[in-house]
C-alpha cells in the first residue's frame, strides 16, 4: 500500500494566482518585491521615529549606563523576538505572491502595531515623559525603552531589505533557516 505522507519539500514558489474576485478589483496589487519593500520602509520608519524620540527623551543627561542598557535590551528583543517574526513575514509575503499592498502583515499585525503606536502616544503624555521631572526616572526610563524598541527593529530590518535583494527562491530560504 503507496505511503499517505508527503515527503516533498515545500517549496517557496507562490500559488498559481486565481482570477481576482470583483472587490479585488478595488485594491492594488503589488509584487512580492513592492510589498517586502514596503515592509522594510514601514520598519525602518518605525525604528526612526523611536530612536530619535528615545535621545529626545535624554535630551542633556548622556548617562552611558541608560545608553547601554537600552543598547543591550534591544539587541536581545532582536535576537530572540523581532528576527523570528521578520523571517516568518518575509515567507509569508513570498508565499502571498502578487497581492493588495497592505496585506504584507497580517490583520493581527497591524492591530499589534496600533496597539503600540497608542501605547506610545499615552506614555509620551504621561507623568512619566513630564519635562519637570515629577518622576525623576521617567524620562530615563521612557529612553531606554525607546532605544530599545527602536535598536530591534532597527537590527531585525536587515531581514527585510535582505529579502528585497534576494535574486532566487533558495536565497529567501536561506533567510528562513539563517542562525543568529
Amino acid at each position: 500500500m503507496p505511503s499517505m505522507t508527503n515527503t516533498a519539500a515545500p517549496t517557496l514558489d507562490p500559488p498559481p494566482s486565481t482570477p481576482p474576485s470583483r472587490s479585488a478589483a478595488w485594491w492594488p496589487r503589488v509584487s512580492v518585491r513592492v510589498q517586502l519593500f514596503a515592509a522594510a520602509v514601514v520598519w525602518l520608519v518605525g525604528a526612526s521615529i523611536l530612536l530619535i524620540r528615545g535621545i529626545a527623551f535624554l535630551h542633556d543627561r548622556w548617562i552611558p549606563l541608560i545608553i547601554v542598557a537600552a543598547l543591550l535590551i534591544g539587541l536581545a528583543k532582536e535576537r530572540y523576538i523581532l528576527n523570528n517574526y521578520a523571517r516568518k513575514a518575509v515567507i509569508r509575503i513570498h508565499g502571498r505572491g502578487r497581492a493588495f499592498l497592505f496585506g504584507m502583515f497580517s490583520l493581527k499585525s497591524w492591530l499589534f502595531i496600533l496597539v503600540m503606536m497608542g501605547g506610545g502616544i499615552a506614555l509620551r503624555h504621561s507623568v512619566l515623559a513630564d519635562p519637570s521631572d515629577t518622576i525623576r526616572w521617567g524620562r530615563d526610563a521612557l529612553a531606554v525603552l525607546y532605544v530599545a524598541v527602536g535598536t530591534a527593529l532597527l537590527m531585525a530590518d536587515r531581514i527585510y531589505w535582505q529579502a528585497v535583494v534576494a535574486k532566487t527562491p533558495a536565497e529567501l530560504a536561506a533567510l528562513e533557516h539563517e542562525s543568529d
